[in-house]
């Protein structure tokens, strides 16, 4: 017997999968190419520098209204003579100092506890060359000299490598006189 006796087709089929457009993997490469150029575009544009008080005295004309850490330490514990309450906003003000430069400080909110004089500090913010929130108010042992440094955030400087000579020389780098 042969095949047209019987009405079966026996010829061996060809396996027909679905096949992927071919624009697809240049679609995904596209994709990855994008997360990649916007992963880098927020990384420079988000990041921060971080400066001591004297170098970010220096550049205070450069870094304008830019945002920036500033490293520095009291010069006096913030009391609550220099704490102020201003439409509803609570300011503290106070004055920090690295290698005999001194900077004033405008702070929106209380301080941290381990504030505290001769401790360094790293703020975040910027400057401003404007009028104090308290019209008229002199920074008793500071700079007064028009400019201050706003910052929204404290972080008491300490670090997890508790070097004493790391220490030691911050502490003395942060002191007055």
């Amino acid at each position: 017997m042969d095949k047209d006796e019987i009405g079966i087709d026996l010829t061996p089929r060809t396996n027909k999968q679905p096949r992927m457009p071919r624009w697809v993997p240049g679609l995904v490469l596209l994709a990855v190419a994008l997360t990649i150029m916007g992963l880098i575009w927020f990384l420079a544009t988000n990041s921060q520098s971080f400066l001591e008080a004297d170098q970010a005295v220096a550049e205070r004309e450069e870094l304008g209204e830019k945002r920036f850490q500033l490293l520095g330490s009291p010069t006096s514990t913030a009391g609550s003579d220099q704490t102020f309450i201003v439409e509803n906003n609570e300011y503290t003000f106070f004055t920090i100092v690295f290698d005999g430069v001194y900077v004033d400080v405008v702070s929106q909110g209380t301080p941290p506890d381990l504030f505290d004089q001769g401790v360094p500090v790293v703020l975040e913010g910027n400057w401003e060359n404007s009028p104090l929130p308290i019209e008229g108010y002199i920074f008793s042992d500071g700079v007064n000299d028009g400019w201050w440094f706003s910052a929204d955030r404290i972080l008491v400087k300490h670090d997890n490598d508790y070097r004493k000579d790391r220490i030691d020389d911050a502490e003395n780098r942060g002191q007055t006189e």
